[in-house]
């Protein structure tokens, strides 16, 4: 699969913690606000295999726009 822009890399190059089957939607966290959202990876906290999220920030103009057209 590939990595596009509205998506984020996420994990411990060790490997250890990450999301795992279940945990789509849930989000991914960084100072206290919602950067990401759980999407897809290879396994569960496997080393040198980063979780794959999509990037809230990218969608930020839809929502707006979408949130505006259904006031």
């Amino acid at each position: 699969s590939l990595i596009y822009d509205s998506m984020i890399c996420a994990g411990h190059p060790e490997g250890g913690k990450d999301a795992c089957q279940g945990d789509s939607g849930g989000p991914l966290n960084h100072e206290g606000k919602m950067v990401g959202i759980t999407s897809w990876g290879y396994g569960c906290a496997q080393a040198a295999y980063p979780g794959v999220y999509t990037e809230v920030s990218y969608f930020t103009e839809w929502v707006q726009s979408t949130i505006s057209a259904e006031s």
